[in-house]
């Protein structure tokens, strides 16, 4: 709604689309129970939940007999009860605990991915993707083809992500054997992540910096009805406060780095998939590829509005 709709940033606008997603939400969890929709219907928590496996943290319980009846756990969790909201909620009050880990060690955990789930993280990396390339002059020179440029975007970009992993998939699958194409599908996805979750801190922080500024006048006037209660109303944004260089730099760095977080991730994946060094090394080879073709372009959108 954001990339097409011409009415988004309208206030009333936005009030509606909240109160109907609202809505929705609310049925859903009556209908299909608050649990199941949560855990498969409800889009942010399923985005936001792919964005906890990141995390340097996790919610463990303790007792795996809680888990038996759980649809939402997988059976071959390796002994884990991880990041289960509704494990969490029928354990006992001390059979929880919150425990540390390395960044994105959530994201090569096995766990059970349900139908769809590979497709939804696809959409999520294109999402991020087309949110970046709506800022640059090419995209700019496209729009002014066909009024639709837009919706045919935010439709067609995740069927060509998702067609241009698929494929990288069926490579892997060829060059080490002995797994499924879906099972390797489900599983390689997430090694993708962290450079999606790069590419948006890269892509946004620098809006939290600058337009972040505001939370300082707004909290003096929230309504905009004249008031000034900590003396703050007529703050003006210090628009200098990093300069271009460092932003780019910093940028490449995030980017860099989710990277390398990225490969790691898929080398141990092929690893805990196939159990044979040699053929996990050859089934990683096309995703290193796709790799380092996601960081290629998350770079050049990066760098569109600084060098045009």
């Amino acid at each position: 709604i954001e990339n097409v709709f011409s009415g988004s940033y309208v206030p009333r606008n936005i009030a509606l689309f909240a109160l109907a997603y609202a809505l929705i939400t609310l049925y859903g969890m009556a209908f299909f129970g608050k649990e199941t929709w949560l855990r498969r219907g409800e889009t942010f928590s399923v985005f936001f939940g792919l964005l906890g496996r990141f995390a340097p943290t996790e919610v463990r319980v303790k007792d795996l007999d809680v888990c038996l009846d759980c649809d939402g756990c997988d059976d071959d969790a390796g002994g884990r009860c991880v990041n289960c909201y509704e494990c969490f909620a029928s354990a006992a009050p001390d059979g929880h605990e919150l425990n540390l880990r390395p960044p994105a060690g959530g994201l090569g955990l096995p766990e059970k991915v349900p139908p769809g789930g590979t497709a939804f993280v696809i959409l999520v990396l294109a999402g991020v993707t087309f949110d970046g390339l709506l800022e640059t002059p090419l995209w700019l020179e496209i729009v002014r083809l066909t009024p639709v440029t837009q919706t045919l975007g935010v439709i067609l970009l995740p069927l060509l992500f998702l067609g241009i992993y698929l494929g990288f998939v069926e490579l892997s699958r060829i060059l080490g054997g002995g797994v499924g194409f879906g099972r390797l599908a489900a599983a390689y996805v997430f090694s993708l992540v962290p450079i999606a979750i790069a590419y948006q801190m890269a892509h946004y922080y620098t809006y939290l910096i600058i337009q972040g500024q505001m939370m300082i006048s707004l909290v003096s006037d929230p309504f905009g009805w004249g008031w000034n209660l900590f003396g703050t109303a007529d703050f003006e944004p210090r628009y200098g406060i990093v300069g271009a260089g460092f932003v780019w730099y910093s940028q490449v760095a995030l980017i860099v780095a989710g990277h390398m977080i990225a490969v790691y991730l898929a080398h141990s994946i092929s690893l805990r998939l196939l159990r044979d060094p040699v053929r996990a090394f050859r089934s990683q080879l096309p995703m290193l590829v796709l790799m380092v073709l996601y960081t290629i372009t998350s770079l050049w959108i990066l760098a569109q509005p600084i060098v045009e």
